[in-house]
């Protein structure tokens, strides 16, 4: 089970991974925020993966990412807000 889960989400977050950089650099602000959401989603799947396999130098690289995504959602969404 978790070796199908290993072996095919890889390929999901990777997915994820690069539909958010696609997001993020978006000139349009609602559509960079989503990007900021897809970014935290998949960086913390990442780091759920490294977990299975006992990488937790990159779970820890992977929590940090997620927080600063999370964290540039909140600011852009402030930003966005003031205007």
């Amino acid at each position: 089970m978790i070796e199908n889960f290993l072996q095919y989400g890889q390929w999901l977050i990777l997915l994820l991974s690069v539909m958010s950089l696609y997001l993020v650099s978006s000139v349009k602000h609602e559509t960079r925020l989503n990007g900021y959401i897809l970014t935290g989603v998949s960086r913390f799947s990442g780091a759920v993966v490294f977990i299975f396999v006992d990488l937790y130098a990159f779970v820890i690289a992977n929590l940090i990412q997620t927080y600063i995504a999370f964290r540039g959602y909140y600011l852009n969404k402030k930003v966005g807000n003031d205007n």
